[in-house]
């Protein structure tokens, strides 16, 4: 299945790069993602922000990179601290008092990516454009002690708790650029799927006093995205007028 991709990419990128430009672009925009399978276990919904850079050539083949920083509260599982926390749940600092910690989950996500605009105007660049994407996914729970000085959860020990987790991913989204008459104002809007295979990147899990397993997990998002499109460069842009 790699195999495949990869060589579609490369066919892709080949007939796109014979191409002149159409345009260039950058964007930056934001994705509301919601974790489905073994990743809706540890996490709930999340935010991420992103940018992006891509090429568009004169046979509507587009192609470039991507890149994300997820980000939320909501982290479910909550039962990692069952070893180190008193009857009532509390986790002691070292100067006896309570201590008050915060479980966020953090991670990224990086993409190179391929794809086909469908322009219904063909002296407008507003459309329909579909890619698909080969990449790299990571996500974490982030342990927040506040500087409290908890020897159970200093910067070594959160790496048995932090469920560290990567992999290759791929992405396939669809979504509609709209480019104003004027050309000086560009959004755009989609939906997008990420699948990744992880594994966990810690060796030993403290709360369950095991060695990780050597298995790895599926792990899907599936984001619904809106964000800005800045032009770089625009192939004669003179001939092309907006109605």
């Amino acid at each position: 299945m790699r195999t495949l991709i990869t060589l579609c990419f490369i066919c892709f990128y080949l007939t796109s790069f014979a191409q002149k430009n159409k345009q260039s672009a950058i964007t930056f925009g934001y994705t509301h993602q919601l974790p489905i399978g073994d990743l809706a276990d540890r996490f709930g919904d999340n935010s991420s922000i992103g940018f992006s850079f891509f090429k568009e050539k004169e046979n509507n083949l587009f192609y470039g990179i991507e890149g994300g920083y997820l980000f939320s509260n909501n982290v479910k599982d909550t039962s990692i601290f069952d070893n180190i926390t008193t009857s009532t749940g509390a986790i002691i600092g070292a100067e006896g008092a309570y201590s008050n910690i915060n479980l966020m989950e953090r991670g990224f996500d990086v993409h190179a990516f391929l794809g086909y605009a469908y322009h219904p105007k063909e002296n407008n660049l507003s459309g329909v454009y579909l890619s698909a994407g080969v990449g790299f996914l990571q996500h974490q729970i982030f342990i927040d002690t506040k500087s409290q000085n908890v020897p159970q959860l200093d910067e070594e020990y959160k790496k048995g708790y932090d469920r560290l987790t990567n992999g290759i991913s791929t992405k396939w989204e669809a979504s509609y650029k709209f480019y104003s008459p004027n050309g000086k104002f560009q959004m755009y809007a989609g939906i997008n799927m990420i699948i990744a295979y992880t594994k966990n990147k810690r060796p030993y899990l403290f709360d369950k006093a095991e060695y990780t397993p050597n298995t790895g997990s599926l792990n899907n998002l599936l984001g619904i995205n809106m964000g800005v499109i800045i032009p770089i460069h625009r192939k004669n842009e003179e001939e092309f007028h907006y109605y």
